[in-house]
């Protein structure tokens, strides 16, 4: 065997393997080449049906564990008000899903088209989350300080131990429920956490898949394992979920017809509080079930090309404009109704009847009415934030993104 055989022999193999994967990556990007990213009128307003609906979802069930505990043997209205009530945590997988699609989207658009846009695609990202998170903080501050003044009694204890400047900071960077609780009595905080991470962990992952060099995807996927050691094992769970948004880019032609597809998740919302499922294992396979039902949604919309319809477009576009307000917004209010109603000796109804259809709606205005105010001082002004966060940025983006 001559002197060069062996060192031929090793690298004839990782030679063979490197031109492999990169004919792989090759024909990935030209497929994604040839997505067409339009939205349609159909499409988005099935995803602002999507996001307004789910959004309703999460606070009707903020408010049916306040006022409700029901009763065993519920007559039909009963059992559907149950139903009902009793649907956010399916109803934040459904949002997770829409995040995944139109991040996704953003994500992938950006992905070798210079470090100019990717820093674009950072502020665009950031200016989102902290445009209403940040005040939610402040403004929950503010709510927990009334609520915990009201001296409720010890349902509300935990409250005052989740009020640290730590855990402030902490909810800032996306560290909830990793090394820190929730902010204060806003328990919602937590898929925000979920929803940074993907923001920059997808990114990162296309990095370490299609950047310009081996440098850059060196140094992506690096940074995209790190992640992956930091953030909690929920994150990476529901991970499975948002990343499922993203798929639905994938397919070229519809899957299943658009009647079928919204008739899929309503009989899945229907049967996701039977007791069958949870106690036998099944909850998270239901969870990803109904997941995979928005998945269909999106995809037989995607390809629906009719004009748009006017009003309907307009309700659906209107709720939906503020989903991400109302989401972060209504639960501190609602914590001091809650506190209120314990400190005047409340027992939660066992059933609803006019009465208690005409308090939950009444309530529902409430939180809808409180938080489409914050959103009109906030979140309605986003993209003027926006602006202002990229003429400030304009000398790091020239600095780490020489020729754009």
């Amino acid at each position: 065997m001559g002197a060069n055989a062996i060192p031929r022999m090793l690298s004839d193999p990782l030679i063979a393997a490197k031109k492999a994967w990169s004919n792989k990556i090759g024909e990935l990007e030209k497929y994604f080449s040839n997505i067409d990213f339009s939205i349609s009128p159909s499409l988005s307003n099935a995803l602002d049906i999507l996001r307004s609906l789910a959004a309703f979802l999460v606070v009707v069930n903020h408010i049916g564990e306040t006022l409700f505990v029901f009763e065993d043997h519920l007559d039909p209205f009963n059992l559907f008000a149950f139903q009902l009530l009793y649907l956010g945590h399916h109803s934040v997988m459904i949002l997770f899903v829409v995040s995944g699609f139109l991040i996704g989207r953003a994500g992938v658009q950006v992905i070798g088209k210079g470090g100019a846009k990717i820093f674009d695609y950072g502020i665009d990202r950031t200016t989102r989350i902290y445009v209403v998170l940040l005040p939610a903080l402040l403004i929950g501050l503010f709510s927990d300080w009334v609520l915990i003044n009201l001296s409720a009694g010890p349902e509300f204890d935990y409250v005052s131990q989740r009020m640290s400047v730590l855990i402030f900071l902490g909810n800032i960077v996306g560290l909830q429920t990793i090394y820190v609780p929730t902010f204060g009595s806003n328990g919602p905080l937590w898929s925000l956490a979920c929803e940074l991470w993907y923001y920059f962990m997808f990114p990162l992952f296309l990095v370490a898949l299609f950047g310009a060099n081996v440098r850059n995807r060196l140094i992506g996927l690096v940074a995209f394992v790190l992640t992956l050691f930091i953030v909690s094992d929920d994150i990476l769970h529901y991970g499975t979920i948002w990343c499922l948004g993203v798929l639905c880019w994938l397919p070229r032609w519809p899957v299943l017809p658009k009647w079928l597809s919204w008739s899929l998740l309503i009989c899945l919302l229907a049967s996701a509080n039977n007791d069958y499922l949870w106690l036998n294992g099944l909850g998270f396979p239901h969870i990803v079930a109904t997941a995979l039902s928005v998945v269909l949604i999106i995809n037989s919309h995607r390809f629906d090309r009719a004009p748009k319809k006017g009003l309907r477009l307009s309700i659906s576009h209107f709720f939906a404009k503020f989903t991400y307000s109302l989401y972060l917004y209504h639960y501190p209010p609602l914590m001091i109704i809650t506190a209120l109603l314990v400190k005047n000796s409340f027992v939660p109804y066992g059933h609803m009847g006019a009465l208690e259809a005409l308090l939950t709606l009444g309530l529902l205005f409430l939180l809808y009415a409180y938080s489409y105010a914050w959103f009109w001082l906030t979140e309605r002004n986003y993209h003027r934030f926006r602006d202002y966060v990229k003429r400030k940025a304009a000398p790091l983006k020239s600095a780490f993104a020489p020729g754009g």
